[in-house]
């Protein structure tokens, strides 16, 4: 009864299977057989004689690929190419290599091949004995899979290029598009002796705002900025995103017959620094750029570095923009090459304190000193901070330099203080430095191993490290504070601090710019600024040292407003350890103990 039953279930199955293969499998491949009108490339006409038995009619059978057999590809007239094995190894890759892995990405069986040219991109590989009407069938139903995948692989791929031919944010072409947009334009405007300038933007202090205010409203400035370009950018131009807060301006052709380049980066910044409107809040940005002109021996990436250059340069001097000239970018790789020293200089002790004395103004008292770093460069010789303070920055060095300036500026510290000298030891510190967190703790540590009161050590901040970071940089500062660490402002006046943040912040005093103090006695709105940032410092309890003191008149003009502490040549210029210690002895000016 079992095997009755089985028999009965399994009839109809069969049957209707059998039906199934009869409709899709035999009479469908029969039809792709019959029509599929292939190409047939052998030195005889065996293949062909065989194909023909099998009701296949071929396109054209050709002993080589000539241009005949190219011409009937490139015509459509055929998806299928026979290949009789026979006419060699190489010229059956080179075949595949051509037609298989490439569009339009014909069938190719090959007759009397190893199996392993599957792997180069053969559709199938039949020997000549088994050539029937079936596995004939079998190949072409497995061909037009793989023609089926080609297709929606290249689908897929072309849709991944033209994704990535837009920046997804700003709607800009994006740096790889852009990239061969350059290549083009620069290509046929040297073939014309036609004109293209090319400028690099950059948006000013962007990681801060970034960081401060969020990555959703850095996009929304991005993107706003992009609006802005597209907006202002002549007509033809081409305007892309390079990456970040990077943008490019390519000019050639109508964008340049009627206004140049630096005219047009004029405007540009112009525009850019009009107030935004992001968010609910207005906001104010600024860009610096870099401009550079195509000359006739620049290939793409040679205008964009020089563009780069240029932009490296104008933010170096503090510009809004540059144009490249070869001067500027010799310039530029000595800087590069200075900066990749550094680190070595640092572990090969090339690095100098200088010290500057500070007078306390009202007993005419030596109360401390600013340590001043140098660079003792082996072929360039003594090197002063505005060389390489910046390239330190921008490369990653500052950290390890700060610390060395503070690891070397505390032990001096204690030792003058067991010498019987209390003199506060002040050291510069970088944004940098000042918006990391662990900061406090490595001051602290240094402290500790030296043995030297937290109180006499004062670190020196500017205006712009407290603003460009108001969160991360209030928290260092408390906690500094906490340890006892005095903190001052250096270069007040210069910047764009808010009173309201200096009344938050635990500052102790503030440092009046040397370009006020220095023309004071000839320069009435100087002396106007000077009385009015003292009586600040007054009304906010903070000590005030003025910078920049070179002549006995701007001392007394100081001393009669008020001031606290100067510092300046008239005192003494940085020196070194030995130099100063001497000085000290020498000097009219008395030593705090």
């Amino acid at each position: 009864m079992i095997s009755v039953g089985t028999t009965s279930l399994a009839f109809p199955l069969a049957k209707r299977w059998a039906t199934r293969r009869n409709i899709s499998g035999e009479t469908s491949s029969r039809l792709d057989v019959h029509n599929m009108f292939p190409l047939v490339l052998e030195t005889g006409s065996r293949v062909t004689s065989k194909l023909t038995l099998l009701a296949t009619s071929v396109c054209g059978t050709f002993s080589q690929p000539d241009n005949d057999f190219i011409k009937k590809i490139e015509e459509n007239h055929t998806q299928y190419i026979f290949v009789n094995y026979e006419i060699g190894h190489n010229t059956t890759l080179d075949l595949l290599e051509t037609y298989s892995q490439a569009t339009p990405h014909l069938s190719i069986i090959v007759v009397d091949g190893p199996a392993e040219l599957m792997l180069h991109g053969a559709a199938d590989c039949i020997a000549f004995e088994d050539l029937t009407m079936d596995r004939l069938s079998a190949s072409v139903i497995h061909a037009g899979r793989l023609r089926s995948l080609y297709a929606q692989s290249t689908e897929k791929q072309n849709s991944q290029k033209s994704a990535h031919a837009y920046d997804q944010l700003t709607s800009l072409i994006s740096r790889t598009n852009f990239k061969i947009k350059l290549e083009e334009i620069t290509g046929q405007a040297q073939a014309k002796n036609t004109a293209v300038s090319l400028i690099i933007l950059d948006i000013d202090s962007f990681k801060g705002l970034n960081e401060s205010k969020g990555h959703a409203f850095g996009d929304l400035v991005l993107s706003t900025v992009a609006e802005r370009l597209i907006q202002f950018a002549p007509e033809g131009s081409i305007v892309g995103r390079l990456g970040d807060d990077e943008f490019a301006l390519l000019l050639f052709g109508r964008g340049l017959s009627k206004i140049s380049d630096t005219t047009i980066a004029a405007r540009l910044s112009h525009e850019l620094r009009q107030p935004y409107y992001l968010d609910g809040q207005a906001t104010s940005l600024s860009a610096t750029m870099g401009i550079a002109k195509l000359e006739d021996d620049d290939d793409p990436d040679t205008l964009l570095h020089k563009a780069m250059s240029a932009l490296y340069a104008a933010k170096r001097d503090k510009n809004r923009f540059m144009v490249y000239t070869k001067q500027e970018d010799a310039e530029r790789r000595q800087q590069l090459k200075l900066s990749q020293e550094l680190p070595d200089a640092i572990e090969a002790n090339q690095l100098r304190l200088h010290y500057q004395p500070m007078i306390r103004m009202h007993d005419s008292t030596i109360i401390g000193v600013e340590a001043l770093v140098r660079w003792q460069h082996p072929k360039k010789g003594l090197l002063f901070p505005d060389n390489f303070i910046p390239l330190a920055e921008g490369s990653g060095s500052i950290e390890p330099l700060t610390r060395w300036v503070l690891d070397v500026a505390i032990k001096q510290g204690a030792e003058w203080l067991s010498n019987g000298n209390r003199l506060t030891v002040s050291v510069n510190i970088s944004a940098l430095l000042l918006h990391n967190p662990i900061f406090p703790d490595i001051v602290n540590r240094l402290l500790e191993q030296a043995g030297f009161p937290a109180e006499l050590l004062k670190l020196e901040i500017t205006e712009s490290a407290i603003i460009s970071d108001v969160v991360r940089a209030t928290d260092v500062v408390n906690r500094l504070h906490d340890l006892g660490v005095k903190v001052s402002i250096d270069d007040f006046g210069t910047g764009y601090t808010s009173l309201a943040y200096i009344r938050k912040l635990p500052v102790d005093e503030i440092k009046i710019d040397k370009s006020f103090v220095l023309n004071m006695n000839t320069v009435s709105d100087d002396a106007v600024i000077v009385r009015t940032l003292l009586e600040l410092a007054r009304n906010l309890d903070l000590s005030v040292v003025a910078e920049g003191v070179e002549d006995r008149e701007t001392w007394y003009m100081l001393a009669g407003l008020g001031c606290h502490v100067a510092q300046g040549y008239y005192m003494s210029r940085p020196v070194e350890k030995e130099t100063l210690e001497n000085w000290l002895i020498s000097s009219p000016w008395a030593v705090a103990t």
